[in-house]
């Protein structure tokens, strides 16, 4: 018996589809030897095979009908495969796109929190920047301020510049005493005599 009942890789659910299929498999010994030479291959090297079987003349028909038989039931076994295959293929694509919206999900968490951080920091680098320029004004009012001065002071009248040491040449000095007088003496001026 070529096809076993209970083998879940066969393809068939049902044992009375299985027993018929290896009756008819089973009136040739060609029959099941094909099915169990070419279950590792296939489905395209197994049709070439049949093909070749079906197109030899110096083949019974009973034996081209078992290796017919047997390459339904492989056609059968490797659908199931396939089918297999596939159900696996698509659990890991489903998996796979779980895992990319997790990742996009993370990733645009990540971004926002980069954003955030990005505009604190912005922030943070206006303020400096206008901190820095509100110390430049002042600096520079303070050097135009100086500028003047120096400017002012080294252009000066010679007049101006007299007056100016005038004033602050005064602001120095003692308070002048009153003169003495004659009068305010109890003096007599005698006049001389020659």
């Amino acid at each position: 018996m070529a096809l076993k009942p209970d083998d879940p890789c066969s393809g068939f659910r049902h044992g009375k589809v299985v027993a018929f299929i290896n009756e008819k498999m089973a009136r040739h010994v060609k029959g099941p030897e094909f099915y169990l030479e070419n279950m590792s291959l296939s489905w395209e090297e197994v049709e070439d095979k049949i093909r070749t079987i079906l197109e030899d003349s110096e083949m019974s028909s009973q034996a081209q009908e078992a290796c017919a038989w047997s390459s339904l039931a492989l056609g059968v076994r490797f659908a199931r495969r396939q089918g297999h295959l596939q159900g696996r293929r698509v659990q890991w694509l489903h998996d796979f796109a779980k895992l990319h919206k997790s990742a996009a999900h993370a990733l645009a968490s990540d971004l926002k929190q980069l954003g955030a951080q990005q505009e604190m920091e912005r922030k943070e680098a206006a303020f400096q920047l206008r901190l820095a320029q509100a110390k430049l004004a002042e600096v520079q009012k303070e050097r135009d301020l100086l500028r003047w001065k120096l400017l002012r002071a080294r252009f000066a009248t010679p007049r101006e510049s007299h007056r100016a040491a005038y004033k602050g040449s005064q602001q120095h000095q003692l308070p002048a005493r009153t003169p003495i007088t004659a009068q305010s003496h109890d003096r007599r001026i005698l006049p001389t005599h020659q």
